[in-house]
């Protein structure tokens, strides 16, 4: 087992007092600088995690700005979207911030922290210190294309065969590599992202002999999280095209503000949406806390909001079904379908027991019942579906199968036509990829796989479109932006456009030859994991979904689509 591996679990053991069911939730101090030059210190599950209550002793941290004597004075903060702790003035960004504390002992091992921001004083080198007393430190230097090298130093010496981890500014992981003979790890440009990077990296000593508080201890295990930041190329830097960085379309007129229609009922994320005859259907979803689930954060749920109405309508609950979320929801004619998902089995507080589902139910909206479909070939979850004339498409997605750990990911596609009551799921040409957490549109006859997140955990914004005439698989253009810009997207397509809304909040317009993507708009804040329906050839509203910061919506926002569009 590697030194990260052995760290991560005692520090979530040690710091959070978690239980079985939350071990992948780990935290930890980050390190960082705001637009004043003030440090910022926070404790949480990752970069973006900046709200979760900094225990005492991590307050008491060291700070340090180049030496060791040159103290940082800090003070406690606690607002909404930030709690840990913040220099009183501003810092010389020029030189390393540094501090070290040790939270204490766990079963006999002594378990510290080590923190670094590195100077920023050049958007592309980070010119580190060697700092022979530290017992955990790391060197970055920029290698060509944006990529990175990194040196991991313990007790003044290169550390081999540990692993390195490297976090966007979103939290999310890009990568993770084992370090060589000679302490040394790569990362790529295409991994390090613009904004703030965070490298994370463990050591265990398991002979390490001493007393801590009057407390002896047996081996010792320290843990390092170390940031720097890549600036953000301007619009017209040839590095935003080469990255294919997200640029806003100054001739676009499209805008984004509050609908003025109803609030959604509740807060959703990863819920089924659908439009049809001039009213929105919503489905399931989430309503607990991120990583949290059970039959209480789970809804069972079925939403209707008629359109016609306006401002005056107001959310209707209809006959429901099997509590659900990660489903699919399309509409066809007068039916509304509702695809997978899976279901929580396991109570609050206990160890999550999700399982995937393989059932498909239509509603009726005239005769308001529900009548079962043909069962999907396997059951499946986080996908998504569209209707394409009158065949139901599905693709993505994963099988969640109880207490294993273990998900089957399927690299599967099937369809089923509508028309037919004894029509049966047909297989697709396979898929060249495994994707969860997608979105799917239909557009010009053919079906659009937009971003997602990949079998080895990573987000991405790959783009695949399938064509029903001839059973082929191309590829599409990536969308604009980082991996994670892909992760929990939603796409459709109405009035002769096919558009995307993605986590950065974006809206972006495929071109008429699908060979590229023009960005027309952007929301403030953005959300992820909602749904984007149209309530008109020209408008598409954005319904649910949550924002890392600002956390979960029911205001139903609607996107005006300007001239460009038409």
């Amino acid at each position: 087992m590697k030194n990260f591996k052995k760290l991560c679990l005692l520090c979530i053991m040690m710091t959070c007092s978690l239980s079985t069911s939350d071990l992948a939730r780990a935290h930890f101090p980050w390190l960082a600088s705001d637009d004043a030059g003030h440090v910022m210190m926070w404790f949480g599950e990752s970069t973006d995690d900046r709200t979760y209550p900094m225990p005492e002793k991590i307050q008491a941290i060291r700070l340090a700005n180049g030496t060791s004597e040159n103290v940082i004075e800090t003070q406690s903060i606690e607002s909404d979207d930030f709690v840990g702790i913040r220099s009183k003035a501003p810092v010389d960004s020029k030189t390393e911030i540094s501090g070290v504390v040790t939270y204490g002992l766990y079963h006999g091992t002594k378990l510290t922290y080590h923190v670094e921001h590195l100077p920023q004083s050049n958007s592309a080198q980070w010119p580190s210190q060697s700092r022979p007393s530290a017992v955990l430190q790391t060197l970055v230097n920029q290698q060509d294309e944006g990529g990175i090298r990194v040196t991991v130093i313990a007790h003044g010496k290169p550390l081999a065969d540990t692993s390195v981890k490297l976090f966007s500014d979103q939290g999310h992981e890009e990568a993770a590599r084992d370090t060589d003979a000679n302490g040394v790890v790569q990362f790529t440009g295409e991994e390090v992202q613009p904004g703030l990077n965070a490298l994370m990296v463990g050591l265990t000593d398991p002979n390490a002999k001493g007393v801590h508080d009057g407390e002896s201890y047996t081996s010792t295990s320290d843990y390092l999280t170390s940031t720097f930041t890549v600036a953000r190329a301007s619009a017209d830097s040839p590095s935003s095209s080469e990255k294919n960085e997200p640029i806003l379309d100054p001739n676009s007129t499209t805008s984004i503000a509050a609908s003025g229609l109803p609030n959604l009922p509740e807060e959703l994320t990863s819920f089924g949406a659908a439009v049809a005859n001039q009213k929105v259907y919503v489905y399931g979803g989430h309503t607990g806390g991120a990583h949290s689930y059970s039959t209480d954060e789970q809804s069972d749920r079925f939403w209707c909001l008629d359109l016609a109405a306006g401002n005056d309508g107001a959310w209707v609950q209809l006959p429901s079904g099997p509590s659900l979320q990660g489903l699919a929801l399309v509409a066809h004619g007068d039916r509304i379908i509702r695809v997978g998902g899976f279901t929580a089995m396991n109570q609050a507080g206990e160890d999550h027991d999700l399982r995937s589902q393989d059932s498909v139910a239509a509603y009726d909206t005239r005769t308001k019942a529900w009548t079962d479909l043909p069962s999907l070939p396997e059951a499946r979850s986080s996908l998504d579906a569209a209707v394409l004339e009158s065949t139901l498409y599905v693709f993505g997605g994963w099988k969640l199968d109880g207490e294993n750990d273990d998900s089957d990911w399927h690299q599967t596609a099937w369809s089923l036509d509508l028309e037919h009551d004894d029509a049966t799921w047909q297989p697709l040409a396979e898929p060249p990829f495994q994707r969860r957490a997608i979105s799917v549109a239909a557009h010009n006859g053919k079906l659009f796989v937009i971003g997602g997140m990949t079998s080895d955990g990573k987000p991405t914004t790959r783009v695949e479109i399938y064509d029903p005439s001839s059973n082929q698989w191309v590829d599409g253009p990536a969308l604009p932006g980082s991996g994670m810009a892909g992760f929990g997207s939603s796409s459709f397509a109405t009035g002769g456009g096919l558009y995307v809304s993605t986590m950065d909040g974006f809206v972006h317009r495929i071109s008429a030859d699908q060979n590229a993507w023009t960005t027309i708009a952007k929301s403030d804040p953005a959300r992820f994991f909602h749904r984007m329906l149209p309530d008109s050839d020209h408008s598409l509203l954005m319904i649910g979904g949550a924002n890392m910061q600002v956390g979960k919506f029911t205001q139903i926002d609607r996107i005006e689509l300007g001239r460009e569009s038409e």
